[in-house]
């Protein structure tokens, strides 16, 4: 092998084909549900990965704006956001580690999300919802507010990507 090449690259798949793909799986994310009265709302899921395995404040928020969440249980369970995101067709994940980084690098590596990492607070999380994030890294900061945040934040988002 070459000196600087790197193995896991497939050279038929780069990096704007892998973020297309990425963009159309957070648009199939979208649902919309009809109440009985045939009023239109959207629905996303959004997948919640903590290092200890908790996030049960996150999924309050999100549940009380309105979207899915979906909770990753037991340790470790950060590292598997993207592979979660793949399987549910989640439009967004949220990652909680220490440094809030290692499981939106590892959602990258394998899936090609745009990420946004190191995060500490839930204004933090929107601004990267609104720049167009798909995988969420923040520290141990397990509270409703960040989970109801970041979802109006996405499903404003999506609403005008519609």
């Amino acid at each position: 092998m070459r000196r600087g090449t790197r193995p896991d690259r497939r050279p038929d798949i780069g990096p704007d084909i892998r973020a297309e793909a990425a963009a159309d799986a957070t648009a199939d994310a979208m649902d919309e549900t009809r109440d009985d009265k045939g009023n239109g709302t959207m629905t996303v899921k959004i997948v919640i990965g903590h290092r200890l395995g908790k996030g049960q404040a996150v999924a309050d928020g999100i549940r009380a704006a309105g979207g899915e969440p979906v909770l990753i249980p037991g340790p470790g369970a950060d590292m598997k956001v993207g592979d979660v995101m793949a399987a549910e067709e989640a439009a967004l994940g949220i990652s909680f580690c220490g440094s809030g980084g290692a499981g939106a690098v590892t959602a990258k590596a394998k899936y090609g999300h745009e990420i946004e990492f190191g995060m500490r607070s839930a204004q933090a999380g929107v601004t990267a919802v609104e720049q167009g994030r798909t995988v969420l890294g923040f520290g141990f900061l397990d509270s409703e507010e960040l989970g109801y945040a970041v979802t109006e934040a996405l499903l404003k988002k999506l609403g005008e990507t519609a």
